[in-house]
């Protein structure tokens, strides 16, 4: 309920009741900006590992795109016989129990103490290593301690300052209205655009829902020149349930109903909406929304309500369903990333500048 307001607020334009309230939390961004300027001078002397570490974050709350760079990235690496070790905080579980586990065993973990992303995850890459911890500075430690892994990944950690990394690399959406880039609340960002000043690495994901794409990579460029660029696209692939994978063209001649808690949520609906024969009802929840019997059952009747053919809602949402029987199909929608200029010429430069290369190289790695 608070997130859904909060996005009316941001959202609104004009003059209206919501514009009135938005004053007040103008008021809290320059709060919310000190607490976080005071968290940067708390953490000056980040923890060293033994081991190369790679951030995937943001500048901005909510999704861009950081969970399928992280998935990316790892398949990669695991591809290239090196091992990876994945840290998160497990943003959005309700049982906080830290772990340390191998991608197979957390699949059959409770999602309420792995965290949706997490769940996510490990069934994407069941040879990784996970370690989950409120402190993900501690989760690293843990898992470099393990000796089982050649590098470790921290998820949404480009603002976890306590924790020195080898790259940072920053996903940033295209697809985010300008007028939306504010300081939190008042707006989404956690950090000024020029934050990306830290950034090795920068990709520009969403490619396609930008205005003008060369325009805003010349103005990232213009911020930060020294770091690497990319754009990416997340394509639409397939869409999986239970035992089954079908081709997108599948629903060209369906009725869709959308439910799914992200937050890029009005992208999804886009893309949705441009593979379906109908579009029943798109329906935003928050972002790492929790399902009960209640919104299950809910989601279920406006379904029959509509005589929707289809659901459809994304993998973060389907790991948190268990089994329940929404009483037709129900799909999520499978994505592969296309980077430019390619992802060889990424993960060249990320091998590189891990020492992962010559460390296969030398037989080590393994």
């Amino acid at each position: 309920m608070v997130e859904e307001i909060w996005k009316k607020i941001i959202r609104s334009q004009g003059f209206s009741f919501w514009r009135v309230v938005a004053f007040f939390l103008w008021l809290a961004s320059f709060f919310y900006r000190f607490l976080f300027f005071m968290k940067k001078i708390a953490s000056r002397k980040p923890v060293k590992l033994n081991i190369p570490v790679l951030s995937v974050g943001n500048i901005t709350v909510g999704g861009s795109g950081k969970t399928p760079m992280v998935a990316f990235i790892s398949r990669f690496l695991l591809n290239e016989e090196i091992r990876v070790g994945i840290v998160s905080s497990g943003y959005g579980r309700t049982k906080k129990i830290a772990f340390v586990k191998p991608g197979y065993k957390v699949q059959k973990m409770d999602v309420h103490v792995t965290g949706d992303e997490v769940m996510l995850l490990a069934h994407e890459l069941p040879e990784a290593y996970f370690a989950v911890h409120e402190s993900k500075t501690e989760a690293a430690m843990k898992l470099a301690e393990t000796n089982k892994v050649d590098v470790i990944i921290i998820d949404d950690g480009y603002q976890h300052f306590k924790l020195e990394r080898d790259i940072n690399l920053v996903t940033y959406d295209a697809g985010v209205k300008k007028r939306l880039l504010k300081s939190f609340p008042y707006g989404i960002l956690r950090e000024p655009v020029s934050a990306i000043r830290r950034a090795d690495v920068v990709v520009v994901t969403r490619s396609r829902f930008a205005k003008d794409l060369n325009l805003l990579m010349k103005r990232l460029q213009k911020i930060h020149p020294k770091a690497d660029y990319y754009n990416a696209a997340f394509s639409i692939t397939s869409l999986v349930s239970q035992g089954q994978s079908m081709p997108v063209k599948y629903l060209e001649d369906k009725s869709v109903f959308l439910f799914a808690g992200v937050g890029n949520f009005q992208v999804l609906k886009k893309q949705v909406f441009a593979l379906s024969g109908d579009l029943d009802y798109a329906w935003e929840l928050s972002d790492h929304q929790q399902y009960n019997q209640t919104l299950l059952d809910e989601i279920k009747a406006m379904a029959e309500e509509l005589d929707s053919d289809v659901i459809v809602t994304t993998s973060k949402d389907w790991v948190k369903l268990g089994n329940f029987d929404f009483g037709r199909e129900i799909y999520y929608l499978d994505l592969s990333v296309d980077l430019n200029p390619g992802e060889e010429k990424l993960m060249e430069s990320i091998m590189a500048r891990l020492g992962l290369k010559n460390r296969r190289d030398d037989g080590t790695a393994v």
